[in-house]
């Protein structure tokens, strides 16, 4: 066998490897019907498509579209983040194929490229496929043409492999160059920036799938091709992972960290320990930013949808504000990869425990940066007497949002919401209050007398749901078991 073939071969074994593991964690059926809800949820948007584009036009959509699954991508490409966690990680007796190079005389970045391969193929054929699966089918009743879906299949493809290798490749350059990664930001940030103030071009050109998409220029597409390939290889190239080989000395923490959360009780030592995991771990960053991150894009995204596609949309500091309890879920499968938690079975611990000390300490993070956050906004649209009914809407969809995931999930979120049953809890637990928020909001500025107390009622409503919710954990996690 030649190494493409040998190549191809460990691809598969990667995707088998991580069907097996999902499905060992939620079941085979429940995570193939993921794909399924998509599908479902693409085709209704497509029957719906005639009174959608009654509102808004084909290049507006599409813009839409393209900038979501390119920020798609951007979500899930921080490989070299996580790539030296991953490669450590074991789940109790169980390694990953990613660990052979610390056995076998293997090149890392050679497994790490089968790695990436697969996680493409994974995602695609998770989100992606079923996505345009559902247009299709839509044809009888649409009319929409065999031809224009699939070229809508290649442009959106081509959309999030740009924003998959494009994170990825500066996930690598800031593992590896921290200083250049900031110097190379800054740099862009600010060159954007001056485009827009100085309004030297249409900023939607940046993207080249989305330009193929509206001209069918070859061009467009040897382009996104080139530029795909381009920064795979430079992540590749650049990534740095080392194993379990390194150590490194911490003055004793614990006593003085542990003082610090006396307010939380019962989960102060846990909370300590957790806190302590996140520095040394140095996953503070990558989580505030899983946080802010989402909240930023969503704020450019609608100044982009008003600015430059000039859609008006009645939102205000509210509406950002119910948004923010969606967030908060990324942060929450964030703590829950601080490490294995396993070793926690012979101590006396329960899991409902550690539940509790995830959510005390999300609880935090929120705190400070949404309030952060929505100071900053206010500034910036002006609307700072919005502010203290934001932050109610802000805490109070937080705490019944995260609540809700921890009861629904426990320490495993990350894989018990690729379970259409868990999903489909989840949705009917905390969509319907959100979106009343989030039209609630839309119609504030028509009669602030009416919808300001309503507003606060529902934030009430919420806070007393997150309680008791919080108070389920016990009953829901305390007999589970921390193994996998």
């Amino acid at each position: 066998m030649n190494a493409f073939g040998r190549h191809l071969r460990l691809v598969r074994l990667m995707m088998s490897e991580e069907l097996r593991l999902n499905a060992g964690l939620i079941g085979r059926v429940q995570f193939l019907l993921f794909p399924v809800m998509i599908l479902v949820f693409s085709l209704i948007l497509a029957l719906a498509s005639k009174q959608l584009l009654g509102a808004t036009s084909t290049d507006q959509m599409y813009v839409v579209l393209h900038a979501l699954l390119f920020a798609y991508g951007l979500a899930v490409g921080g490989f070299a983040l996580m790539g030296e966690r991953i490669a450590n990680r074991r789940f109790g007796q169980v390694s990953l194929l990613l660990q052979t190079p610390t056995l076998l005389p293997v090149r890392f970045r050679t497994i790490f490229l089968a790695f990436y391969i697969k996680d493409i193929i994974y995602y695609i054929l998770l989100t992606i496929a079923p996505l345009v699966a559902g247009i299709a089918l839509s044809i009888p009743m649409t009319g929409f043409r065999v031809s224009s879906v699939l070229f809508l299949l290649l442009t959106a493809t081509l959309s999030f492999l740009l924003g998959i290798s494009l994170s990825f490749s500066l996930s690598s350059v800031y593992v590896r160059w921290r200083a250049g990664f900031i110097a190379l930001l800054g740099t862009v940030g600010a060159l954007l920036t001056a485009s827009y103030i100085g309004k030297w071009f249409d900023i939607t050109k940046l993207l080249p799938s989305l330009e193929l998409q509206r001209t069918a220029d070859l061009w467009y597409l040897l382009l996104s091709a080139a530029l795909v390939v381009g920064l795979s290889a430079l992540a590749v190239l650049t990534l740095q992972v080392r194993f379990g080989s390194s150590s490194r000395l911490f003055d004793a923490e614990m006593l003085e960290t542990n003082r610090s959360f006396e307010f939380a009780r019962g989960s102060g030592t846990l909370m300590a320990k957790d806190w302590i995991d996140l520095k040394r771990s140095r996953t503070l960053g990558p989580v505030v930013a899983a946080y802010v991150g989402p909240l930023l894009f969503l704020a450019i995204l609608f100044w982009f949808v008003e600015g430059i596609i000039q859609v008006r949309i009645p939102i205000n500091l509210i509406f950002y504000s119910a948004m923010i309890g969606f967030f908060s879920v990324s942060i929450y499968g964030w703590l829950n990869l601080l490490d294995d938690p396993s070793f926690l079975e012979v101590l006396p611990v329960r899991v409902s425990d550690m539940v509790k000390t995830k959510v005390l300490i999300l609880s935090l993070f929120a705190l400070a940066l949404s309030t952060v956050f929505l100071i900053v906004l206010g500034l910036a649209r002006s609307e700072l007497g919005l502010l203290p009914l934001a932050l109610l809407v802000g805490y109070s969809s937080t705490a019944f949002t995260v609540c809700g995931t921890a009861y629904l999930t426990g320490l495993r979120t990350n894989s018990y919401l690729f379970d259409p049953r868990v999903l489909a809890k989840f949705a009917l637990m905390c969509v319907p209050p959100l979106c009343t928020l989030v039209i609630l909001s839309f119609n504030y500025a028509n009669n602030e007398a009416f919808f300001g107390p309503v507003i606060g009622g529902l934030c009430f409503l919420l806070v007393c749901g997150g309680y008791l919710l919080y108070r389920g954990i016990d009953r829901r996690w305390s007999r589970e078991s921390f193994m996998f």
